[in-house]
């Protein structure tokens, strides 16, 4: 048994955990809540309903600072009837009335004030937050009663410690003053206030910056690829318009080949935002046999002036992964590569499909092998990169990779590359792209 010195010794450490453990359902609730923030009001309506119930508030509100006008607006209230959260729901805080609250003598703690102002400092616009008027000229008695008058308030700040809101406690049901434990505990949900704000916040932000680079999209693909194509079309007719001295027409021919170069980087600049959007919905089973052959069949078709064999090698098997639509992305960008880059006369390029494990994963790996030009070590773990091609080419050709690299990972596989004739890159490459395995239901 300890003795009271021990007793005291421990206090501190019981302090510094001051929610008590019923609690814990309740603030794992609301944190879950404000990890994946998408209605700060309804957000923090829970937390104003939490508290309350908590702690047998009978009404409260919580109010966040208006950046733009730097004033203090009420997002969430409890406790009061239609008519009275109305008007309160329009009242706004300014950072004088605020300061006035934040006045030393009302100070109980880090960021909690009780404030007990006299009847002649009663404001007369806050009708709305009393219940009883009446009572506003009644003397305090004892100091451990709540009076009409009092108020609790729990500021909540940012990562710099500024204040960014607070949780305005109107009245307990017991009519009492909180002891410092209960205020301890409710300072916590005051900041997961604080945190929901924050969160709120990178959310805008983040969505604001996705619409303005969707935007930034819509009118590449569209406005400037509208202006690309009516320059394709003049110079086409300026090449078919009869005798063109020989200069004249190369510098024509690659004018329109370029042309035809910066159309195709916008359609896969389009598509690769659009993978990157959606590339892991709607996800189930794709066979990648199936894949495979109609990636093969589409690569051969678009070089038919070219002496190009794909040994597609199939064993008796079905290869299911999760994917969706955009699979054969993967496929035809890694096989238009190895033919597109090969500089030999007759290009050969082998696929197969072998199991691959990690830490008791199982994946389906697709290899793709070429004879081409190769990719140094330097650049083999950057070539799936946005824009970084490992070859010399037009800028499409990067964009093809990084579109390979947001559909893997989107299945949530694995995509890299390896020399074909190990220590010689100049001998070839192989793409490795590993998906996990999946049943056909």
């Amino acid at each position: 048994m300890q003795n009271a010195s021990e007793k005291s010794r421990h206090r501190p450490s019981v302090k510094r955990c001051p929610t008590p453990p019923r609690f814990a359902g309740e603030m794992l609730s609301v944190v879950s809540d404000i990890m994946s923030v998408e209605h700060l009001d309804s957000v923090l309506q829970k937390i104003a309903s939490t508290v309350a119930e908590l702690f047998s508030i009978k009404a409260l509100f919580i109010s966040v600072l208006d950046e733009n006008e730097q004033v203090f607006r009420i997002h969430a209230v409890y406790g009061f009837d239609a008519e009275k959260q109305a008007r309160i729901m329009k009242t706004v805080y300014s950072q004088e009335r605020l300061k006035k609250d934040l006045e030393p003598q009302w100070k109980l703690g880090e960021n909690v004030y009780f404030i007990r102002p006299s009847p002649e400092d009663y404001v007369k616009d806050d009708e709305p937050f009393y219940f009883r008027i009446a009572d506003i000229t009644n003397p305090r008695v004892d100091p451990s009663q709540w009076h009409e008058l009092d108020y609790l308030k729990l500021m909540f700040t940012d990562r710099e410690n500024r204040i960014r809101g607070y949780i305005e406690i109107e009245e307990p049901l017991s009519r009492k003053v909180f002891d410092k434990e209960t205020l301890e505990a409710m300072q916590i949900f005051a900041q997961l206030a604080g945190v929901a704000i924050e969160n709120a916040k990178v959310l805008q932000k983040e969505t604001e910056d996705a619409q303005r680079a969707r935007f930034l999209s819509d009118i590449i693909a569209h406005d400037i690829n509208n202006y690309n194509q009516a320059v394709t079309s003049y110079l086409q007719m300026a090449l078919s318009g009869g005798s063109i001295p020989d200069k004249i027409g190369t510098y024509l021919e690659r004018a329109s080949s370029s042309a035809w170069n910066i159309s195709e980087l916008i359609q896969r600049a389009n598509k690769l935002n659009k993978i990157e959007e959606e590339g892991d919905k709607n996800l189930g089973p794709v066979e990648l046999g199936e894949v495979l052959k109609e990636s093969v069949a589409e690569v051969l078709q678009a070089h038919a002036d070219k002496n190009v064999k794909i040994e597609l090698k199939l064993a008796n098997s079905r290869y299911f992964v999760m994917g969706n639509e955009l699979a054969d992305e993967i496929f035809v960008n890694i096989l238009r590569n190895a033919v597109e880059y090969d500089p030999h006369e007759n290009v050969v390029v082998e696929v197969n499909i072998g199991e691959f494990f990690i830490d008791y994963r199982r994946y389906w790996c697709v290899s793709v092998a070429d004879n081409g030009i190769g990719i140094p070590d330097s650049k083999k773990n950057v070539v799936f990169g946005r824009f970084s091609s490992s070859i010399e080419g037009p800028p499409a050709s990067g964009l093809g990779l990084s579109i390979v690299r947001a559909v893997v990972e989107g299945y949530h596989g694995m995509v890299w590359v390896e020399d074909r004739v190990r220590g010689d890159h100049s001998k070839g490459s192989v793409f490795r792209v590993a998906l996990p395995m999946t049943s056909a239901k």
